[in-house]
C-alpha cells in the first residue's frame, strides 16, 4: 500500500536552528525508496521554505502558508525542486491587495505588530519588535527577501501574517475585526497566525491527495502545534511528537518520541513503513 506522509517542520522535522535529525533525514529518505510519498505541510509560506538540507532529503510535495499554497514535482522531476516556479503548482491563494490595504491600516492603528507572509517575501518592520530574538534570527535568515512593511505600500503580497499582540490597544476592537476576515490560530495569549477563511494544513492534505490520486485513507501525518489540529484531524493516521503540545496529542492516535530523541524514525519504523533508521 502506498501511503503519503505530512511532516510539520518546527518542531517536528526540526529544530529551532533547522536541523534535522539524521535519523530523520535517513527514515524520509527510505520511506521514498519504499514507494510512499513525503510531503511537507508547514504553516512557513514558501519564502521561509528554502532550506538546502531540507531539499537534499528529497520531497514530493510541499503544502506552505497553511494550507494558501500547494506546490508538487513535475514529470520526471525526482523530488520538488528549491525554486518553486520550478515545481507543478496546484494552488495559491494570495490575500486581495484591498483586505491587505485594510488589514495593514487595522494592524497599524491597533499597534500590532506583524509579518506578512508571502512566496517570495515576507514582510516586517524589523525595528518594531527590538530585539525580539524570533524576528531577528528571521531577519538574519532572509536576508534580502525580508522587505519592510512601511514604504512598500501596495506592493504587498502575502498569504497570511503572524503578529505579536503585546502592546496591542483595543485588544478586543482587533480580534473581532481581524476574526471575521481570517481564520485565527492562537499559539499563545500574544502570538497568533490568521489564515484566509478556507484554507487550513487540513485542507491542504486533501489537495494534495487530489493531485497525486492517493485516498485520504492512505495518509499519516505528523505534527506538534496549534496549527497541526486540522492536519491531524484529516488523516487516517495522525501522530503527535512528544515534545508537542497536550492539544496536539489530544488529536492523535500515536504519540511519537521528541523529534531529537528519533521520534519520526521510531514511529515509521512502527509503522511498518520503513526498517529501523536508528540503529
Amino acid at each position: 500500500m502506498k501511503w503519503i506522509l505530512f511532516f510539520d517542520l518546527d518542531g517536528t522535522l526540526w529544530n529551532r536552528m533547522e536541523q534535522i535529525p539524521e535519523s530523520a533525514f535517513d527514515a524520509v529518505r527510505q520511506a521514498r525508496r519504499n514507494g510512499h510519498e513525503v510531503w511537507i505541510n508547514t504553516g512557513r509560506t514558501r519564502a521561509f521554505v528554502y532550506q538546502p538540507q531540507l531539499f537534499d532529503m528529497g520531497i514530493d510535495g510541499i503544502v506552505s502558508g497553511a494550507g494558501t499554497m500547494i506546490e508538487g514535482k513535475r514529470p520526471g522531476q525526482e523530488s520538488v525542486s528549491i525554486n518553486w516556479r520550478d515545481n507543478q503548482l496546484y494552488l495559491y491563494d494570495e490575500i486581495p491587495a484591498k483586505l491587505a490595504e485594510e488589514t495593514i491600516k487595522c494592524l497599524t492603528h491597533h499597534r500590532i505588530y506583524s509579518i506578512l507572509e508571502g512566496r517570495d517575501h515576507l514582510y516586517c518592520d524589523v525595528d518594531a519588535f527590538g530585539e525580539d530574538p524570533f524576528v531577528q534570527r528571521v531577519a538574519r535568515k532572509m536576508g534580502e527577501n525580508l522587505l519592510p512593511v512601511t514604504g512598500n505600500e501596495g506592493k504587498w503580497a502575502f498569504v497570511k501574517l503572524s503578529c505579536d499582540f503585546k502592546d496591542v490597544t483595543g485588544r478586543t476592537e482587533a480580534l473581532e475585526w481581524l476574526g471575521s476576515r481570517y481564520e485565527i490560530f492562537a499559539h499563545n495569549e500574544n502570538i497568533m497566525e490568521f489564515v484566509p477563511f478556507g484554507h487550513t494544513k487540513g485542507t491542504g492534505v486533501l489537495a494534495a491527495c487530489r493531485a497525486t490520486g492517493i485516498p485520504v485513507e492512505n495518509t499519516i501525518a505528523f505534527g506538534d502545534g496549534r496549527n497541526d489540529i486540522e492536519m491531524l484531524d484529516t488523516v487516517k493516521v495522525p501522530v503527535a511528537m512528544g515534545n508537542g503540545t497536550e492539544l496536539a496529542r489530544q488529536h492523535a492516535v500515536h504519540v511519537a518520541k521528541p523529534y531529537d530523541q528519533d521520534g519520526v524514525a521510531k514511529m515509521l519504523t512502527e509503522l511498518g513503513l520503513i526498517e529501523s533508521a536508528c540503529q
